[in-house]
């Protein structure tokens, strides 16, 4: 193999790398990979355009750093399927426990749940992960967000923190 091959070669293989690089999986993307080609489970992607949207036709009423928080994140994912995924969910985060903390823990009356979320090296909040299992209508739920998540607007969502429809 000449010099020059042997260059491009490499360049190719570090071009690959840096585009897998730039797009690691977040949670919900991850934990639906593991559970390709299975109908029951459903996933729902907001875009960042879709983000933007939310926070330039925002309500009268509502809290304008609410507001502005949303309109920092990159993307929501919401999962949906049987209760039985709770436990896969939450046995996927605990087996990432150097990736994921566990921030809080959460029960109603209908539900019970819990709060992961993601820091960068800089210790910022990058990713938020919500499960949550309803038993009597054999559901469960995952949010995850993505994006500059900062201590007001998690302290937002650990306090309305009920997935009722």
């Amino acid at each position: 193999m000449t010099h020059s091959r042997l260059l491009l070669l490499l360049l190719a293989v570090f071009m690959q790398l840096a585009t897998q690089a730039q797009h690691a999986p977040d949670f919900a993307e991850k934990f639906m990979s593991m559970h390709e080609g299975d109908s029951t489970l459903k996933c729902i992607t907001v875009s960042p355009k879709m983000m933007e949207q939310l926070g330039d036709n925002h309500k009268e009423g509502r809290l304008e750093n609410i507001v502005q928080a949303i309109t920092k994140l990159k993307s929501v994912r919401i999962v949906n399927g049987s209760a039985e995924y709770y436990k896969k969910a939450l046995q996927l985060l605990k087996k990432n426990k150097r990736r994921f903390k566990a921030e809080q823990e959460f029960q109603t009356d209908s539900q019970h749940g819990a709060f992961f979320i993601r820091r960068d090296k800089s210790g910022k909040t990058v990713e938020l992960i919500m499960i949550c299992e309803e038993p009597q209508n054999d559901r469960f739920t995952l949010i995850n967000l993505t994006g500059d998540i900062d201590e007001e607007f998690l302290c937002f969502l650990y306090n309305n923190k009920s997935l009722k429809n």
